[in-house]
């Protein structure tokens, strides 16, 4: 059911709860959905209203304003406010949903280039993903059955050279509304849920916990009063629940934490250390080919709509996970209705580095994105590519600048690039440029110059600028012993017994896929964790 916290009489103590969850992005409600019409009592705080679509409240959002260090400054001085919304829904509200599963070679450890690996390769969270497709309505989950994409797309990568050290890799989008922004794909499955209660206006603003911070007390929270621009403290209330789960985003939970005198922080203070994103050079590099090529080689990088009829069944079983069985439908629909019974979404091509060429290499995975020109001859170059997990790069509390709303000291990035995420970019675009020579692009131009430091390179507004992907990852990483991280496997604070930690913060390593559907699949597998636990009490 939804309520609203602005009509709670002030210092209102909720309680009773089995399970509260805080944020209401695609984290928390992948976690709620999948605790609807369970017999655990579920509360789901939100900061936003149930009307929230596109952009949130100029009031609410002037929470997420924070600071933001040197180098950050001059690659994205508005990152804090532009890359996450503080509304229903979270940042789903202004994404496409660009899916894909974090390869096998991002989970583990790689030696000369990273030591940091997870708990459990992808392989685990296999089940997990093919749920977390359904957001998506994505179809088959095989990223790897390159003959049915080429099939759909009607298309085919570059032909395969001996010494290759790329091959192709699938992506996926959603950019319909009703499905990729969460809150209203699950708006009605959650008001209708009897266990459920969405409580809107509800802002945490510190964790209360025993003397050693050994367990959750409560969670002392506000609402806020008044419109944009004029925004203020609102009353007081507390919610008290058996467990917690932070699902606030890869920022905002490490600054809760903070708020709540460094919460879940281990002995070599790594709460809020380890943050990464995805470094972007949207336009490094341009190339011509000594001839236009091939149209179904283009139709490979060209993103396209897909719609496929799916067999009985199909989602979340055993045959949702081959694409031999869906339709693929090309020819336009006579009777408009009929779109309902096809899965539709986009997807295209890109190229990666293989397995092997990044144990070779020793350097971070990558993708590289071909936008090919009107004469089929040029192409521009799109590098995204992994950062390492480096301490030097971090989150904390900016004690010298509040939140205009309830006074508390806002975030602050320290973003940083190393020597080896520099290095991966270097050696990214001398392995693609050499790929794409090797298939007759022998006119190659740089865009960016990525001969010195990154501090060197492009800054906006120029062209080939380094740019910040808008993926918060790695600041609460998790780790088997408590010395080396902040959660355990079950993304459970080390020390806190009843605290836990939802979304991408969580992440050891974070490859180059974009995280939601990781994120997703991690949220459903930890509400599958505390129903296990609830049914073991």
């Amino acid at each position: 059911m939804y309520l609203h916290a602005d009509r709670l009489p002030s210092g209102t103590i909720l309680k009773d709860f089995d399970i509260c969850i805080v944020g209401a992005g695609a984290a928390g409600i992948a976690m709620a959905q999948r605790l609807a019409n369970t017999s655990l009592k579920v509360i789901l705080l939100v900061s936003g209203s149930p009307a929230d679509r596109g952009a949130p409240d100029e009031g609410r959002q002037a929470l997420y304003h924070g600071t933001a260090g040197d180098f950050l400054q001059k690659v994205d001085p508005i990152f804090l406010r532009r890359s996450r919304l503080n509304m229903y829904g979270g940042t789903t509200n202004h994404f496409g949903f660009w899916a894909r599963p974090l390869d096998r070679a991002d989970t583990m450890p790689r030696p000369g280039y990273r030591d940091a690996g997870w708990l459990f390769d992808e392989r685990e969270l296999r089940p997990w993903y093919i749920d977390s497709h359904d957001f998506g309505q994505f179809g088959p989950f095989n990223y790897d059955d390159m003959d049915f994409w080429e099939r759909v797309l009607y298309a085919r990568c570059f032909d395969p050279l001996p010494g290759d050290k790329l091959t192709g890799a699938i992506m996926r989008a959603q950019y319909e509304e009703r499905l990729h922004d969460f809150q209203v794909q699950f708006r009605q499955q959650l008001k209708s849920a009897p266990n459920i209660t969405v409580l809107f206006n509800a802002h945490l603003l510190t964790i209360a916990t025993d003397e050693n911070q050994r367990h959750v007390i409560e969670l002392n929270c506000s609402t806020i009063e008044g419109s944009a621009g004029g925004s203020k403290a609102g009353a007081p209330f507390t919610v008290r629940a058996r467990d917690y789960v932070l699902a606030c985003g890869g920022i905002e939970n490490v600054r809760l934490l903070q708020l709540s005198g460094d919460l879940g922080n281990n002995r070599r203070d790594q709460l809020g250390r380890g943050f990464m994103v995805h470094p972007l050079l949207t336009n490094a590099a341009r190339v011509v080919f000594d001839q236009p090529v091939a149209s179904d080689i283009r139709n490979f990088f060209r993103e396209q709509q897909i719609r496929l009829k799916p067999p009985p069944n199909a989602l979340g079983g055993p045959r949702g996970v081959s694409g031999d069985d869906y339709e693929h439908m090309v020819a336009p629909l006579v009777n408009p209705e009929l779109v309902f019974d096809y899965l539709m979404f986009n997807a295209w091509g890109v190229l990666a580095p293989t397995h092997q060429t990044l144990l070779e290499e020793r350097i971070g995975n990558f993708r590289i994105i071909l936008y090919f020109g009107a004469d089929a001859a040029s192409a521009i170059v799109n590098l995204n590519w992994e950062q390492t997990p480096d301490d030097a790069s971090r989150i904390s509390l900016d004690p010298e600048r509040v939140d205009p709303i309830f006074g508390q000291p806002v975030a602050h990035i320290d973003w940083r690039l190393n020597e080896t995420d520099k290095r991966s970019a270097v050696r990214a675009l001398k392995i693609t440029l050499d790929y794409l020579r090797d298939r007759g692009a022998n006119q190659q131009e740089m865009i960016t110059d990525v001969g010195g430091g990154a501090e060197d390179w492009t800054f906006a507004p120029g062209e080939g600028a380094l740019e910040t992907g808008d993926h918060h990852m790695g600041a609460l990483r998790m780790s088997e012993a408590p010395e080396a991280g902040i959660v355990d496997v079950n993304s459970r604070l080390h020390r806190t017994d009843n605290l836990y930690i939802a979304g991408s913060a969580v992440f050891p390593t974070g490859g180059y896929a974009n995280p939601t559907l990781t994120i997703v699949a991690l949220s459903l597998r930890l509400a599958d964790h505390l129903k296990a636990v609830a049914g073991r009490r």
